[in-house]
């Protein structure tokens, strides 16, 4: 008898463990989004628990969010930072199929001040699979006179001359200094964020400063 009821015995317990990891990461989202709304409403700035992906004029230009699909943009603060036009938000998207599907999760800064102006671009740290891509020709911006930053960062964009223009000695020290940053910009428009890593609640007003001072280092007008 037991072993008859064995397999079933497992399952049951199985489902039940899904349910419970379920439950729990429901929860925990939830009270990410109660926190975070509470964090906007300190700021003074404007909270909404889901926005869709056109809140935010052009995303389709950033290559941030041109990857995989089930694109979502959840937990959007948005409000001015040192009078500058910002958003915070939580950001997904998922890659692969079966049982190679992976969910991407990370927050991002937004900025878009009236004055810049800048080449399209997308800056990421150099991982061991970017390595590899740039051996084979995969397009990797480097600066002969900053081999640190060259070394951990790759750098692409569709006008190279305008983004050496752009990324000048006060920008490539500061990516040095702060490995890991990725950013991706273009027009008037600015992400800041780390990759894989969604920002706790007090952490907000840290990286929104962190964004301004990125931002501080670009030229006005490239």
């Amino acid at each position: 008898m037991w072993v008859v009821l064995f397999p079933f015995v497992i399952l049951t317990v199985v489902i039940g463990l899904f349910v419970v990891i379920g439950v729990y990461s429901w929860q925990k989202e939830k009270e990410r989004t109660r926190q975070l709304q509470l964090t906007a409403s300190q700021l003074g700035w404007s909270f909404a628990a889901s926005a869709p992906l056109g809140m935010i004029a052009g995303l389709e230009r950033f290559d941030l969010f041109n990857s995989g699909q089930g694109r979502r943009i959840t937990n959007f603060i948005y409000g001015e930072a040192s009078g500058i036009k910002a958003a915070v938000f939580d950001y997904a998207y998922t890659t692969g199929s079966g049982k190679n599907r992976q969910t991407h999760y990370q927050s991002v800064v937004y900025l878009e001040p009236n004055y810049l102006s800048l080449p399209y671009f997308s800056l990421r740290p150099e991982g061991l699979l970017y390595k590899i891509f740039t051996a084979f020709g995969y397009q990797d911006i480097d600066f002969g006179q900053r081999p640190e930053f060259s070394k951990q960062y790759i750098l692409r964009g569709p006008d190279e001359p305008a983004i050496r223009r752009t990324f000048n000695d006060g920008l490539l020290s500061f990516y040095e200094a702060y490995p890991g940053t990725c950013t991706d910009g273009g027009g008037n428009q600015l992400f800041v964020y780390r990759s894989g890593y969604r920002f706790q609640p007090q952490e907000i007003q840290s990286y929104v400063g962190l964004g301004l001072k990125v931002l501080n280092l670009f030229p006005r007008y490239s």
